[in-house]
Order: structure tokens, then C-alpha cells, then sequence
């Protein structure tokens, strides 16, 4: 279980994992989480694992403003691969019971609302909490969109990033535009990243490292699917592995970029 706090964190309401006792932090990582948001159980034992293993002060904020999709919607996403006639059948009432949480969440998280809330955060944080610590962000399925945005930032939003399956990325914009060093966590098979335009962002990143101008990472994970990193099956052992290795990759990077910063 979480062994986190929640408090509120410069207007948001925010699930906070501390380095452990009596160390000072190493740098400060908030997570963007995926749409099922910042009380998703997943989530937040992810930020006590940063926390504990990297020695970070890891925040995890509602930037969803209660819109994030409920938790029993994943038990609709498992039921839309199951196969049979009968599990058929049920796919049509998961698909609209999904929609029903899945369009709303859409339409109050576009980028209009979501962005000033997001980047406001970011500097806010590099003002106070952040402001003698190297700012890092981990973001995942919608969240990992944001950590792209937040890498080209040209008023230093962050220092770094970490993104696990990202969603809704334009390739190869997105990509190009990316100013600050950035780890990718790719799975294999991810309707959102495609390998076609997975391998464009790959070259494109690999490019910018050995062109020298800042060290990028890209990792794609061999029979990975989307959510991986966040929502691994725990009883399925090879997926949870990949899970665990995702995480050791987030925390990796972020020792490694916080170093030289701090």
C-alpha cells in the first residue's frame, strides 16, 4: 500500500513521497500520471518507489481537477481483449461504458486547460521546493505527452524527463522540438506509438545525443503494451518484470541527470 501524504502543493492537491528519513532530497520528480490520475494505487506506490530507491522528493498532483477515469474502467479495458463469443458480445457495453468516462476527461483535459495548470505548477515548484534542487518529470499515457513539452521549454521548466508509452505525441514535431534530456520507455506493440513513428522518435533523439547537443535514452521494451510501466500485471511475471525494469530506468536517468545539476 501508498505510505505516502497527501497535502496541497502550491493550489493542487498532491500525494507526496519523501527520501528516506533524515537524507536531504536529490532533486525533486513530479509524476504526470496516465488518465486515470493521481489516486490510481499504481501510481502512487510508483512515486514511493522514486522516492525510496533514487532518494527524491517525488510529487504527485491532481492536474486533472477530479476528471481522471475511474479504476474499475480498467477492468472494461481487460474485457475489450478477451476472447469468446460471449466476451464479444460484452465488448460493445465496455467500449460506451469506457466512452462515457473517456470523452468528458478528453474535452476537460485539452491541451487549453490542461497546459496553463501543468507549466504553472512547474514554475511555481522551481521557485520554492525546487529552487536549490534539479526538477525532473515522469509522465505516462497522457502524462508522458507532457514531459515532451516540458523538455523544450526554453525557460527551463525542468531539468529532465522520463516517459513511459506515451500518448498522443506528434511525430516527429514533438520530438524535434525537445531541448533537455529526455529517457523513453517504449513498449513494442502501443496503438498510441506505432513502431513506425516509435523508430522515427528514436532516430530522431539518437541523433540529437551524437550530434552532442544533450544525452537522450530510448529503451523499447520486447512484448511490452501500452501501460506497461504504470499498470503491469503483477501475476504475469515477464510483464511485471518489464514493469520493474521501467522503473529502474526511471530512476537511473534521473541520478544521472540530477548529479551534475545539483
Amino acid at each position: 500500500m501508498p505510505s505516502g501524504r497527501i497535502s496541497k502543493v502550491h493550489g493542487l492537491d498532491c500525494y507526496i513521497a519523501e527520501s528516506p528519513s533524515g537524507s536531504a532530497p536529490k532533486g525533486v520528480v513530479v509524476i504526470l500520471p496516465d488518465a486515470f490520475g493521481w489516486t490510481l494505487l499504481n501510481s502512487r506506490i510508483l512515486a514511493d518507489e522514486y522516492a525510496k530507491k533514487g532518494g527524491f522528493l517525488v510529487l504527485l498532483p491532481e492536474f486533472m481537477d477530479g476528471r481522471g477515469l475511474p479504476a474499475d474502467v480498467l477492468r472494461s479495458l481487460e474485457a475489450l481483449t478477451a476472447p469468446g463469443l460471449v466476451a464479444n458480445v460484452k465488448k460493445v457495453y465496455h467500449l460506451l461504458y469506457m466512452l462515457t468516462f473517456f470523452l468528458p476527461f478528453l474535452f476537460f483535459m485539452r491541451d487549453s486547460v490542461a497546459r496553463p495548470r501543468i507549466f504553472n505548477f512547474f514554475r511555481t515548484l522551481r521557485l520554492a521546493e525546487a529552487k536549490d534542487l534539479p526538477l525532473g518529470c515522469a509522465g505516462f499515457c497522457w502524462g508522458g505527452y507532457w514531459v515532451m513539452p516540458l523538455c523544450a521549454d526554453k525557460t527551463d521548466a525542468v531539468d529532465c524527463g522520463f516517459t513511459a508509452h506515451p500518448s498522443f505525441l506528434s511525430v516527429p514535431k514533438d520530438i524535434e522540438a525537445v531541448l533537455k534530456p529526455v529517457s523513453v520507455a517504449a513498449a513494442l506493440d502501443d496503438h498510441q506509438l506505432p513502431r513506425d513513428k516509435m523508430e522515427v522518435a528514436k532516430d530522431i533523439l539518437m541523433a540529437k545525443s551524437k550530434k552532442g547537443d544533450v544525452e537522450h535514452e530510448f529503451v523499447v521494451y520486447e512484448g511490452a503494451k501500452h501501460g506497461f510501466a504504470v499498470r503491469a500485471n503483477e501475476d504475469d511475471k515477464e510483464e511485471a518484470r518489464r514493469g520493474n525494469e521501467a522503473e529502474e530506468q526511471a530512476i537511473n536517468w534521473f541520478t544521472k541527470c540530477f548529479d551534475p545539476v545539483r
